[in-house]
């Protein structure tokens, strides 16, 4: 993994930056810290007043979201994918299943010794090529399981330095 000893922050802007957090979240995640914090730094209270967005757009920040690889961000995404949800809105779950098998086919990458690239493969041929959104879900939920410890070591280790950050999934 290319992601060695990040801050918090560098990981609430890179979960904001792929679009699991939202802006209020993070902003409200600041506050929190701000609170907790004897002297907050300085980026965080940018954050917490003008947005993470502002921020790095304008360069006020010198903290930057991390440059995730395919398997980190995969690895976050599939611990955060909940594909056996038994609830009344089915619907909610098909959403989020369908949205992280698109995502997988449009960023899928590396080497086929690498289980979750060799998934992102069958899938991105099955919902690209074949557009066969069913067998993508079959295969998924055939699939996924067997690379979950991957997935879990990966993202509990980064989630948790964010505890209290509220997530979009």
């Amino acid at each position: 993994m290319s992601v060695e000893n990040p801050s918090p922050l560098e990981i609430a802007l890179t979960l904001w930056s792929i679009g699991i957090v939202s802006e209020q979240n993070l902003i409200a995640w600041a506050d929190a810290q701000i609170l907790a914090i004897e002297k907050p730094a300085d980026d965080l209270l940018e954050i917490a007043t003008k947005g993470a967005k502002v921020c790095i757009k304008q360069g006020l920040i010198e903290t930057l979201p991390i440059a995730l690889g395919y398997s980190e961000e995969f690895f976050i995404r599939a611990y955060l994918l909940d594909i056996e949800c038994d609830t009344p809105q089915e619907s909610l779950c098909d959403r989020a299943t369908k949205s992280f098998i698109a995502w997988v086919a449009h960023n899928c990458c590396g080497s086929t010794e690498i289980p979750e690239a060799v998934l992102g493969y069958h899938l991105e041929h099955l919902y690209c090529d074949c557009e066969d959104v069913d067998a993508a879900i079959s295969l998924l939920r055939a699939e996924l399981p067997k690379i979950m410890p991957r997935c879990e070591s990966f993202a509990t280790v980064f989630l948790e330095q964010v505890s209290g950050l509220e997530l979009c999934i």
